[in-house]
Protein backbone atom coordinates (compact mmCIF):
# COMPACT_ATOMS: atom_id res chain seq x y z
CA UNK A 1 0.00 0.00 0.00
CA UNK A 2 1.48 3.60 -1.41
CA UNK A 3 0.18 7.19 -0.67
CA UNK A 4 1.91 10.52 -0.04
CA UNK A 5 2.41 10.56 4.00
CA UNK A 6 1.20 13.88 5.32
CA UNK A 7 -0.44 14.48 8.70
CA UNK A 8 -4.42 13.90 6.61
CA UNK A 9 -3.56 10.70 5.21
CA UNK A 10 -2.04 9.34 8.05
CA UNK A 11 -4.48 10.60 10.67
CA UNK A 12 -6.99 8.84 8.40
CA UNK A 13 -5.53 4.86 8.94
CA UNK A 14 -7.40 3.47 11.19
CA UNK A 15 -5.80 0.21 13.01
CA UNK A 16 -6.60 -3.40 12.38
CA UNK A 17 -6.32 -6.57 13.91
CA UNK A 18 -2.51 -6.75 13.07
CA UNK A 19 0.13 -4.80 12.32
CA UNK A 20 0.29 -2.72 8.52
CA UNK A 21 2.47 -0.36 6.80
CA UNK A 22 1.73 2.59 4.15
CA UNK A 23 4.76 3.22 2.31
CA UNK A 24 5.07 6.92 0.96
CA UNK A 25 5.35 7.57 -2.81
CA UNK A 26 8.33 9.68 -2.61
CA UNK A 27 10.93 8.29 -0.67
CA UNK A 28 12.15 4.56 -1.55
CA UNK A 29 11.38 2.56 2.25
CA UNK A 30 10.19 5.30 3.88
CA UNK A 31 7.13 4.22 5.38
CA UNK A 32 4.13 4.54 8.49
CA UNK A 33 3.55 1.47 10.72
CA UNK A 34 0.18 0.99 12.37
CA UNK A 35 -0.25 -1.05 15.27
CA UNK A 36 -3.61 -2.97 16.64
CA UNK A 37 -3.69 -0.74 19.70
CA UNK A 38 -3.47 2.54 17.49
CA UNK A 39 0.49 3.63 17.70
CA UNK A 40 1.95 4.83 14.42
CA UNK A 41 5.33 5.00 13.54
CA UNK A 42 7.45 6.05 11.20
CA UNK A 43 10.30 4.16 9.68
CA UNK A 44 12.52 3.19 6.66
CA UNK A 45 12.74 -0.39 4.99
CA UNK A 46 16.40 -0.74 3.46
CA UNK A 47 18.55 -3.37 2.30
CA UNK A 48 22.40 -4.05 3.35
CA UNK A 49 24.32 -6.69 2.56
CA UNK A 50 21.99 -8.44 0.71
CA UNK A 51 19.50 -8.18 4.16
CA UNK A 52 16.55 -6.64 4.73
CA UNK A 53 16.25 -4.52 7.73
CA UNK A 54 13.85 -2.02 8.97
CA UNK A 55 14.56 0.98 11.15
CA UNK A 56 12.13 2.63 13.29
CA UNK A 57 12.57 6.95 13.16
CA UNK A 58 10.18 7.41 16.28
CA UNK A 59 6.31 8.03 16.64
CA UNK A 60 3.63 10.52 14.74
CA UNK A 61 2.28 13.03 17.17
CA UNK A 62 6.08 13.32 19.39
CA UNK A 63 7.40 13.23 15.24
CA UNK A 64 5.69 15.44 12.44
CA UNK A 65 5.67 13.88 8.81
CA UNK A 66 7.93 16.22 7.56
CA UNK A 67 10.41 15.82 10.53
CA UNK A 68 10.43 12.23 9.86
CA UNK A 69 10.41 12.76 6.08
CA UNK A 70 13.32 14.77 6.55
CA UNK A 71 15.31 12.37 8.84
CA UNK A 72 14.44 9.56 6.51
CA UNK A 73 16.27 11.40 3.61
CA UNK A 74 19.06 11.47 5.79
CA UNK A 75 19.14 8.17 6.75
CA UNK A 76 19.20 6.67 3.31
CA UNK A 77 22.16 8.76 2.10
CA UNK A 78 24.14 7.34 5.10
CA UNK A 79 23.08 4.09 3.53
CA UNK A 80 23.76 4.89 0.01
CA UNK A 81 27.38 5.67 1.67
CA UNK A 82 27.71 2.23 2.68
CA UNK A 83 26.12 2.86 6.43
CA UNK A 84 23.69 0.81 8.20
CA UNK A 85 21.62 2.53 10.85
CA UNK A 86 19.75 -0.69 12.70
CA UNK A 87 23.68 -1.63 13.43
CA UNK A 88 24.74 1.56 14.23
CA UNK A 89 21.58 2.27 16.88
CA UNK A 90 22.74 -1.15 18.43
CA UNK A 91 26.24 -0.45 18.75
CA UNK A 92 25.13 3.02 20.67
CA UNK A 93 22.98 0.87 22.69
CA UNK A 94 26.06 -1.14 23.88
CA UNK A 95 28.34 1.74 24.55
CA UNK A 96 29.44 2.89 28.05
CA UNK A 97 28.22 6.15 29.39
CA UNK A 98 30.39 8.43 31.49
CA UNK A 99 29.35 7.38 33.86
CA UNK A 100 30.20 4.10 33.37
CA UNK A 101 33.12 4.64 31.89
CA UNK A 102 34.10 7.41 35.17
CA UNK A 103 34.58 4.08 37.17
CA UNK A 104 36.75 2.61 34.73
CA UNK A 105 38.90 5.34 34.41
CA UNK A 106 39.33 5.19 38.69
CA UNK A 107 39.68 1.69 38.99
CA UNK A 108 42.31 1.17 35.75
CA UNK A 109 44.02 4.83 36.03
CA UNK A 110 43.21 6.98 38.64
CA UNK A 111 43.73 4.35 41.63
CA UNK A 112 46.60 2.69 40.56
CA UNK A 113 48.34 5.57 38.67
CA UNK A 114 47.63 8.97 40.44
CA UNK A 115 48.48 10.54 43.99
CA UNK A 116 45.76 10.23 46.65
CA UNK A 117 45.10 14.26 46.28
CA UNK A 118 44.56 14.17 42.88
CA UNK A 119 42.11 11.45 42.88
CA UNK A 120 40.54 13.50 45.73
CA UNK A 121 40.56 16.30 42.81
CA UNK A 122 39.22 14.66 39.66
CA UNK A 123 36.41 13.21 42.43
CA UNK A 124 35.43 17.07 42.91
CA UNK A 125 35.38 17.69 39.59
CA UNK A 126 33.29 15.01 38.13
CA UNK A 127 30.75 15.29 41.57
CA UNK A 128 30.61 19.13 40.73
CA UNK A 129 30.63 19.51 37.10
CA UNK A 130 30.42 16.26 35.03
CA UNK A 131 28.53 14.20 36.58
CA UNK A 132 25.11 16.31 37.57
CA UNK A 133 25.51 17.17 33.32
CA UNK A 134 26.44 14.38 31.58
CA UNK A 135 26.73 10.98 33.87
CA UNK A 136 23.72 9.15 31.60
CA UNK A 137 25.28 10.17 28.17
CA UNK A 138 26.87 8.06 25.97
CA UNK A 139 30.64 8.49 25.03
CA UNK A 140 30.60 9.33 21.63
CA UNK A 141 27.59 11.62 21.98
CA UNK A 142 29.53 14.33 24.09
CA UNK A 143 30.20 17.27 21.87
CA UNK A 144 33.14 19.83 22.16
CA UNK A 145 30.83 22.67 21.65
CA UNK A 146 29.21 21.67 25.15
CA UNK A 147 32.65 21.36 26.84
CA UNK A 148 33.22 24.17 25.79
CA UNK A 149 29.99 26.17 27.51
CA UNK A 150 30.86 24.04 30.26
CA UNK A 151 34.64 25.56 29.95
CA UNK A 152 33.36 29.33 29.53
CA UNK A 153 31.09 29.07 32.62
CA UNK A 154 34.03 28.27 35.02
CA UNK A 155 36.02 31.00 33.38
CA UNK A 156 35.50 33.10 36.56
CA UNK A 157 37.65 30.36 37.83
CA UNK A 158 40.40 29.58 35.40
CA UNK A 159 42.36 27.33 37.41
CA UNK A 160 39.41 25.00 38.19
CA UNK A 161 38.04 24.87 34.07
CA UNK A 162 41.15 23.97 33.12
CA UNK A 163 41.91 21.48 35.83
CA UNK A 164 38.03 19.95 34.51
CA UNK A 165 39.16 20.14 30.67
CA UNK A 166 42.71 18.01 31.91
CA UNK A 167 40.45 15.49 33.33
CA UNK A 168 38.09 14.82 30.73
CA UNK A 169 41.08 15.04 27.95
CA UNK A 170 42.29 12.64 29.76
CA UNK A 171 39.47 10.38 30.44
CA UNK A 172 38.75 10.50 26.64
CA UNK A 173 42.63 9.88 25.62
CA UNK A 174 42.09 6.78 28.04
CA UNK A 175 39.02 5.92 26.29
CA UNK A 176 40.77 5.86 22.67
CA UNK A 177 43.29 4.10 23.74
CA UNK A 178 41.25 1.12 24.98
CA UNK A 179 38.70 1.38 22.52
CA UNK A 180 35.46 2.76 23.59
CA UNK A 181 35.80 5.77 21.24
CA UNK A 182 37.34 7.15 18.63
CA UNK A 183 37.42 11.19 19.00
CA UNK A 184 38.31 13.21 21.78
CA UNK A 185 35.92 16.22 22.42
CA UNK A 186 38.39 18.24 25.03
CA UNK A 187 41.09 18.15 21.55
CA UNK A 188 41.50 21.91 20.78
CA UNK A 189 40.02 23.90 23.43
CA UNK A 190 42.19 26.45 24.86
CA UNK A 191 43.05 26.50 28.29
CA UNK A 192 42.80 30.11 30.50
CA UNK A 193 46.05 31.47 31.06
CA UNK A 194 46.55 31.08 35.06
CA UNK A 195 48.64 33.66 36.66
CA UNK A 196 51.69 31.75 38.51
CA UNK A 197 50.74 31.36 42.36
CA UNK A 198 54.35 31.79 43.77
CA UNK A 199 54.88 32.41 47.16
CA UNK A 200 58.03 33.02 48.81
CA UNK A 201 59.09 33.49 52.55
CA UNK A 202 60.86 36.34 53.62
CA UNK A 203 63.66 36.19 56.41
CA UNK A 204 61.59 37.19 58.95
CA UNK A 205 58.95 34.37 57.74
CA UNK A 206 61.70 32.03 57.81
CA UNK A 207 62.93 32.64 61.29
CA UNK A 208 59.12 32.73 62.72
CA UNK A 209 58.37 29.07 60.81
CA UNK A 210 61.68 27.53 62.47
CA UNK A 211 60.42 28.81 65.63
CA UNK A 212 56.70 26.94 64.79
CA UNK A 213 58.48 23.46 63.55
CA UNK A 214 60.71 23.58 67.06
CA UNK A 215 57.72 23.88 69.41
CA UNK A 216 55.91 21.82 67.32
CA UNK A 217 54.62 17.91 69.03
CA UNK A 218 53.79 16.51 66.04
CA UNK A 219 57.18 14.48 65.60
CA UNK A 220 56.39 12.48 62.14
CA UNK A 221 54.47 16.03 61.02
CA UNK A 222 57.83 18.23 62.14
CA UNK A 223 60.12 15.63 59.96
CA UNK A 224 58.06 16.09 57.13
CA UNK A 225 57.50 19.68 57.09
CA UNK A 226 61.52 20.34 57.44
CA UNK A 227 62.22 17.51 54.45
CA UNK A 228 59.83 20.48 52.61
CA UNK A 229 62.19 23.18 53.86
CA UNK A 230 65.43 21.61 53.17
CA UNK A 231 65.40 19.27 50.39
CA UNK A 232 62.32 20.76 48.38
CA UNK A 233 60.43 17.64 48.11
CA UNK A 234 56.77 17.40 47.56
CA UNK A 235 54.55 16.43 50.06
CA UNK A 236 53.61 13.31 48.02
CA UNK A 237 57.18 12.28 47.50
CA UNK A 238 57.58 12.57 51.27
CA UNK A 239 54.89 10.65 52.26
CA UNK A 240 55.45 7.92 50.19
CA UNK A 241 59.24 7.88 50.91
CA UNK A 242 60.72 4.91 52.88
CA UNK A 243 63.78 4.44 55.17
CA UNK A 244 65.61 2.01 52.25
CA UNK A 245 65.44 4.75 49.74
CA UNK A 246 67.70 6.83 52.61
CA UNK A 247 71.84 6.42 52.80
CA UNK A 248 72.60 8.45 55.85
CA UNK A 249 75.83 6.89 56.42
CA UNK A 250 77.92 7.58 53.61
CA UNK A 251 80.81 10.45 53.11
CA UNK A 252 77.61 11.65 50.48
CA UNK A 253 74.39 11.19 52.30
CA UNK A 254 71.59 11.30 49.67
CA UNK A 255 67.90 10.25 49.44
CA UNK A 256 66.70 8.24 45.73
CA UNK A 257 63.07 9.05 45.28
CA UNK A 258 62.03 6.39 42.87
CA UNK A 259 60.30 6.97 39.43
CA UNK A 260 57.01 5.39 41.25
CA UNK A 261 56.67 8.66 43.78
CA UNK A 262 57.86 10.98 41.45
CA UNK A 263 55.78 13.38 39.28
CA UNK A 264 57.77 12.95 35.85
CA UNK A 265 57.77 9.41 36.80
CA UNK A 266 61.54 9.63 36.96
CA UNK A 267 64.18 8.41 39.65
CA UNK A 268 65.53 11.32 41.37
CA UNK A 269 68.42 11.51 43.36
CA UNK A 270 68.59 14.07 46.37
CA UNK A 271 71.93 14.51 47.88
CA UNK A 272 71.36 15.64 51.63
CA UNK A 273 72.92 18.65 53.58
CA UNK A 274 74.07 18.01 57.23
CA UNK A 275 71.16 19.93 58.63
CA UNK A 276 68.65 17.06 56.85
CA UNK A 277 70.65 14.72 57.65
CA UNK A 278 71.18 15.37 61.29
CA UNK A 279 67.12 15.68 61.35
CA UNK A 280 66.79 12.19 59.75
CA UNK A 281 69.36 10.23 62.06
CA UNK A 282 67.74 11.86 65.27
CA UNK A 283 63.97 10.35 63.96
CA UNK A 284 65.53 7.03 62.57
CA UNK A 285 66.26 6.46 66.24
CA UNK A 286 62.76 7.27 67.59
CA UNK A 287 61.64 4.90 64.57
CA UNK A 288 63.83 2.13 64.83
CA UNK A 289 60.44 -0.28 66.33
CA UNK A 290 58.76 0.73 62.64
CA UNK A 291 58.85 -2.60 60.72
CA UNK A 292 56.92 -1.14 58.05
CA UNK A 293 59.57 0.80 56.82
CA UNK A 294 57.69 4.14 56.37
CA UNK A 295 59.47 7.73 56.65
CA UNK A 296 56.59 8.91 58.36
CA UNK A 297 54.07 6.11 59.68
CA UNK A 298 50.59 7.06 60.18
CA UNK A 299 48.65 6.07 63.21
CA UNK A 300 48.53 2.61 62.08
CA UNK A 301 52.35 2.01 61.37
CA UNK A 302 51.40 -0.46 58.63
CA UNK A 303 50.74 2.21 56.89
CA UNK A 304 52.32 5.50 55.76
CA UNK A 305 51.08 8.80 57.07
CA UNK A 306 47.85 10.50 54.86
CA UNK A 307 48.34 13.84 54.64
CA UNK A 308 49.70 17.03 56.88
CA UNK A 309 46.80 19.26 56.17
CA UNK A 310 46.65 19.83 60.12
CA UNK A 311 49.79 19.98 61.50
CA UNK A 312 50.67 22.76 58.53
CA UNK A 313 47.62 24.85 59.69
CA UNK A 314 49.03 24.84 63.45
CA UNK A 315 52.55 25.37 62.33
CA UNK A 316 51.32 28.18 59.94
CA UNK A 317 48.89 29.94 62.51
CA UNK A 318 52.05 29.98 64.90
CA UNK A 319 54.46 31.32 62.23
CA UNK A 320 51.81 33.77 61.16
CA UNK A 321 52.32 32.77 57.41
CA UNK A 322 49.61 34.51 55.35
CA UNK A 323 48.22 32.36 52.12
CA UNK A 324 51.09 29.98 52.71
CA UNK A 325 50.65 26.10 50.67
CA UNK A 326 52.89 23.74 52.29
CA UNK A 327 53.97 23.58 48.57
CA UNK A 328 55.10 26.90 48.63
CA UNK A 329 58.03 25.69 50.20
CA UNK A 330 59.15 23.93 47.19
CA UNK A 331 59.29 27.56 45.32
CA UNK A 332 60.94 28.69 48.60
CA UNK A 333 63.54 26.47 48.36
CA UNK A 334 64.54 27.33 45.32
CA UNK A 335 63.94 31.21 45.16
CA UNK A 336 66.87 30.57 48.36
CA UNK A 337 68.72 28.46 45.77
CA UNK A 338 68.49 31.46 43.21
CA UNK A 339 69.51 34.15 45.48
CA UNK A 340 72.62 31.80 46.31
CA UNK A 341 74.08 32.27 42.35
CA UNK A 342 73.43 27.97 41.11
CA UNK A 343 72.06 27.82 37.73
CA UNK A 344 68.63 27.04 37.13
CA UNK A 345 69.62 23.45 35.78
CA UNK A 346 71.17 22.52 38.56
CA UNK A 347 68.24 23.96 40.46
CA UNK A 348 65.66 22.06 38.08
CA UNK A 349 68.08 18.35 38.55
CA UNK A 350 67.70 18.66 42.43
CA UNK A 351 64.40 19.86 42.32
CA UNK A 352 63.50 16.73 39.64
CA UNK A 353 61.94 19.09 36.92
CA UNK A 354 61.52 17.27 33.45
CA UNK A 355 62.43 20.25 31.32
CA UNK A 356 64.62 23.19 31.89
CA UNK A 357 61.15 25.30 31.34
CA UNK A 358 60.01 24.41 34.39
CA UNK A 359 63.10 25.63 36.60
CA UNK A 360 62.59 28.78 34.04
CA UNK A 361 59.59 30.62 36.40
CA UNK A 362 62.27 31.03 39.15
CA UNK A 363 64.42 32.90 36.19
CA UNK A 364 63.48 36.41 37.37
CA UNK A 365 64.66 35.64 41.20
CA UNK A 366 68.48 36.54 39.44
CA UNK A 367 67.74 39.58 39.32
CA UNK A 368 67.06 40.51 42.87
CA UNK A 369 70.71 40.16 44.04
CA UNK A 370 71.73 42.58 40.98
CA UNK A 371 68.76 44.73 42.41
CA UNK A 372 70.37 45.01 45.74
CA UNK A 373 73.76 45.99 44.72
CA UNK A 374 72.66 48.95 42.67
CA UNK A 375 69.85 50.22 45.44
CA UNK A 376 72.91 49.68 47.70
CA UNK A 377 75.35 52.36 45.04
CA UNK A 378 72.63 54.28 44.51
CA UNK A 379 72.25 54.74 48.58
CA UNK A 380 75.72 56.32 48.47
CA UNK A 381 74.75 59.56 46.86
CA UNK A 382 71.59 60.46 48.83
Amino acid sequence: MKQKLTKRAIDSFKPRDRDFRVFDTEIPGFHVRVKPSGVKSFAIKYRNAGQQRNFTIGRYGPIAPEQARKHARSLIAKIDGGGDPSAMRTQAQKELTLGEFWRIYLERHAWPHKAPRSVVEDESLWRNHLSPRWSSRKLSSLRREELQRLHAKLSDRPSAANRLLCLVSKMFNLAIDWGFVSDNPARGIKKYREAPRERFLTDKERARLASALTAERDEGAKVAIWLCVLTGARKSEILNARWEQFDLDSERPVWVIPASNTKQARVNRKPLSIRAVELLLEWREKCLDNAAGWLIPGRNPERRRSDLNRPWRRIRESAQLQNVRLHDLRHDFASHAVADGWSLEIIGRYLGHSSIQTTQRYAHLRDDPLHEMAERIGREYT
